[in-house]
């Protein structure tokens, strides 16, 4: 039997565990000690810091594996790269995997290949931020370049409100350096992608959900996003770039993208599928598993012939993480959502006893609920039903 390492134990990566075993294939799950859900569902676990690629390296030549994958977390992304190059494995290269997971060297290769993206620095110390204010133009996004989600991300619109952003990044990044970069304000969403030898398969935009806090915070996304022809030209144009700048193949790609007076931004992407059940949005949109996908493609498996066959037309699909916005212990979870049609799942993260948080980071979601249907619209009016029968109950 083929083994496959998963790096990641968490919530994110129970779907491709699951997947792995569904298909035939003996899962070793890799991550550090803790309570984490797919240590239960793993035919194996191994224990590892599954962000120093050396010693990912070292387990996974002990396990003898076949393939090495991650889904919807970045923490593994440049482990995989290292294990894929000194093993000889099917997926992205450690070179690509660093480009993919440091924001400086993304951007510094955007920039090189010509893709679309805002005008940055990097910043090392507080004295070199009087001169920023003079080379970009406000308002201003602070960027951590080694951290995943909203962590370390912050917005600036007046000058005096720099420094306070600056020095919370620095707080939160392990890096002695940031960068800031132009915050280009417009409509922002996203696209999967999955690449493979060398042949982009598709690319999928999806509309984003956002919840304002100190960034805005993705809480939902839904497919398709209705784009004119030409936008839409543009941004498969963009994302393809972008992937040949950055140098991913064999595998899956999640791209954030912004819109602004008819012209598609970059804001960064990683050779990994995206979260927050955007594998899910995919797999309903094309009518195939995208997990299967990904771990074909780990596996030296050309999944073009699949994905080609069992594609159908598009189904509208939609997506919303669950949340509270008040901070508490968790007294009941009241859900009369379960026998709203449409509906394809509906998941808790959290039971009563435990305390919760007010939305702070897409760390604090409590659940989350995937629908579909004959239309965006019909969608949404599916979820909003379903969340006004969800609520938290705190005290």
């Amino acid at each position: 039997m083929k083994k496959i390492m998963i790096l990641g134990a968490g919530r994110g990566q129970l779907d491709l565990i699951r997947a792995a075993k569904k298909y035939g294939y003996y899962s070793i799950v890799t991550s550090i000690e803790g309570n984490y859900p797919g240590f239960d569902e793993a035919d194996e676990c191994c224990y590892a810091d599954i962000s120093r690629p050396e010693e990912v390296l070292e387990a996974a030549r002990r396990f003898n594996i076949d393939a090495i994958a991650t889904a919807c977390l970045d923490t593994g992304v440049s482990s995989i790269g290292y294990v894929c190059d000194k093993m000889g494995l099917s997926g992205l290269s450690e070179k690509a995997a660093k480009l993919s997971s440091d924001k400086l060297l993304m951007k510094s290769a955007f920039m090189e290949n010509g893709v679309n993206t805002a005008k940055y620095k990097k910043v090392s110390s507080a004295d070199e931020l009087d001169s920023i204010t003079k080379e970009l133009n406000l308002p201003l996004i602070v960027k951590a370049v080694d951290l995943q989600g909203s962590r370390g991300i912050n917005i600036v619109r007046k000058k005096e409100e720099l420094l306070s952003a600056f020095e919370d990044t620095m707080n939160e990044t392990k890096k002695d350096f940031c960068i800031i970069e132009e915050f280009i304000e417009g409509y922002e969403f996203g696209a999967q992608a999955f690449v493979v030898n060398g042949k982009v398969l598709y690319v999928l935009p999806c509309g984003d959900i956002t919840y304002l806090s100190k960034t805005n915070i993705p809480v939902g996304h839904y497919a398709p996003l209705e784009l004119d022809g030409e936008l839409a030209k543009s941004v498969y144009e963009q994302s393809v770039k972008a992937i040949r700048a950055i140098g991913l193949n064999n595998c899956a790609v999640n791209i954030d993208m912004i819109l602004k007076d008819g012209r598609v931004y970059l804001i960064e992407l990683t050779g990994r599928v995206g979260a927050n059940c955007l594998p899910q949005l995919s797999s309903i949109y094309f009518g195939i598993d995208v997990y299967k996908m990904i771990i074909d493609v780990a596996l030296g498996n050309d999944p073009t012939e699949y994905f080609e066959k069992n594609k159908k037309d598009a189904t509208c699909c939609y997506a919303r993480m669950l949340y509270s916005e008040k901070s508490g212990r968790l007294k009941e979870i009241k859900n009369n959502a379960g026998n709203i049609d449409g509906i394809t799942e509906l998941t808790f993260f959290v039971k009563p006893g435990i305390n919760i948080r007010k939305i702070t980071s897409s760390r604090d979601c409590l659940g989350e609920i995937v629908v579909k249907g004959s239309s965006v619209k019909e969608c949404e009016v599916i979820i909003e039903k379903a969340l006004s029968e969800i609520d938290f109950i705190t005290e």
